[in-house]
């Protein structure tokens, strides 16, 4: 049985960040279930929300799940006090349970409380009502993004390794104002391969070149003078970070070693005691790195003299931890690719959890929001996935989302498809 109703809603300004933490605990790791109940309610009234409606360039439908109950028993009412937004909202039935679809109309945006009613039992419900905007990253479309990194308001966008000449010599970068690139004096086979956002608002970018001369570390001051630093290696350079003292840091190719370079161009290395794969900087200002092998694991290294903390992570001889990300609470978020999970890593004991993702989703890209909540992207299945005490919503895109991150005002920018689009 259907029923359906339409609510005209006010809605407030939704903050800049996104709700949401998953908290850690000491242990060895070990997977955990996805949670199957929502918010509690009152008088036995249990409500989940599935899929976050979003507005605007997406138009996404929510999703409500009122378990154990008949469309027939309900009642639902939406309310929002400030923008005018219209929300269609429809029942429907799923096994034992009742769906409850959110349609936003318009590009509207911030909380819908829904309030759902069985006779004397109800649960009040908050969602958030989410806008998305899209733009061509290029007017013919064909773009891919390698990697993006918060840069003066907005992001810059890195190319996949494999795109034609004028995106491997430049970044892309998009703010409220537009999207304009940001050359670097390269040319033929040059292709830049990682890139970093220093304090200071100075680009570093790692270049592949394609002379004997090898890779190189070029630095972009927010001027625009440039500082060209030779690798000493003809191994690609790859997983930029700067630490605070504005030096950047760079994992070269099946090398045991990291490589450096200070803002003057004085350029230095830091021996390894096995070959990492990614790098990060921690919200610490420590360098972290996974390495994957006999003995996978995440490693804290101090860059001024090298001390290193090993936290063994997965299955030894089998976990590939990947897509390492620091969390504003100082941990770390991180994947296991053979499998698909998430983690999050507390430096300061060891204690590892895993994240709580839905039965079936293989976990791509991590991005931390600055409230804490965590976005996951799903290559595989085509969404995001928004985790926020301990429950996770997802966002349909029907494709891959690329170069997932959140700037400090809380919006969400990935790519998809050569569009830019941003969540907020």
């Amino acid at each position: 049985m259907t029923r359906s109703l339409t609510a005209i809603l006010t809605v407030p300004l939704l903050t800049a960040a996104l709700l949401a933490s998953c908290g850690g605990s000491p242990g060895t790791p070990a997977a955990s279930p996805a949670p199957t109940a929502g918010p509690a309610a009152p008088a036995g009234l249990s409500a989940s929300v599935e899929t976050l409606p979003v507005s605007g360039a997406l138009n996404v439908p929510g999703t409500l799940r009122i378990a154990g109950r008949a469309p027939a028993d309900l009642t639902v009412t939406a309310s929002g006090p400030q923008q005018a937004v219209t929300v269609t909202t429809t029942l429907q039935a799923s096994g034992n349970d009742t769906l409850v679809q959110v349609t936003p109309v318009g590009s509207g945006r911030g909380p819908v409380t829904l309030t759902v009613q069985a006779g004397a039992a109800r649960a009040n419900v908050t969602l958030p009502l989410l806008r998305a905007a899209a733009r061509p990253v290029r007017t013919d479309g064909a773009y891919q993004a390698g990697g993006a990194t918060p840069w003066n308001g907005g992001v810059l966008l890195r190319a996949a390794a494999n795109a034609g000449a004028d995106d491997r010599h430049a970044l892309t970068a998009a703010s409220a104002a537009g999207i304009t690139a940001l050359a670097f004096p390269l040319s033929g086979l040059d292709t830049i391969t990682g890139h970093a956002v220093a304090p200071d608002g100075s680009v570093w970018v790692a270049v592949r070149g394609a002379t004997a001369a090898g890779s190189e570390l070029i630095r972009r001051a927010p001027d625009g003078t440039l500082t060209r630093v030779p690798a000493g290696t003809t191994e690609t350079l790859s997983s930029l970070g700067v630490t605070p003292d504005g030096r950047v840091w760079a994992v070269a190719y099946g090398q045991p070693r990291l490589l450096s370079a200070a803002p003057d161009g004085t350029r230095g290395e830091l021996a390894l005691g096995s070959v990492p794969d990614a790098l990060t900087v921690g919200p610490d200002g420590a360098l972290y790195l996974t390495r994957r092998g006999e003995h996978p694991a995440i490693l804290r290294v101090d860059p001024a003299g090298g001390a290193a903390q090993t936290f063994p992570v997965g299955t030894p001889g089998v976990s590939v931890p990947a897509a390492l990300t620091p969390a504003p609470d100082g941990t770390l978020l991180f994947t296991e690719t053979r499998t698909g999970s998430a983690w999050r890593l507390d430096p300061r004991g060891g204690a590892q959890v895993a994240l709580p993702l839905p039965a079936g989703t293989r976990a791509g890209a991590l991005a931390a929001a600055p409230d804490g909540s965590v976005w996951v992207s799903d290559p595989t299945a085509g969404t995001l996935l928004r985790l926020t005490d301990g429950r996770a919503a997802r966002v349909p895109l029907g494709g891959a989302a690329r170069a997932l991150t959140v700037t400090p005002d809380g919006r969400v920018w990935f790519e998809l498809g050569g569009q830019l689009l941003t969540l907020e």
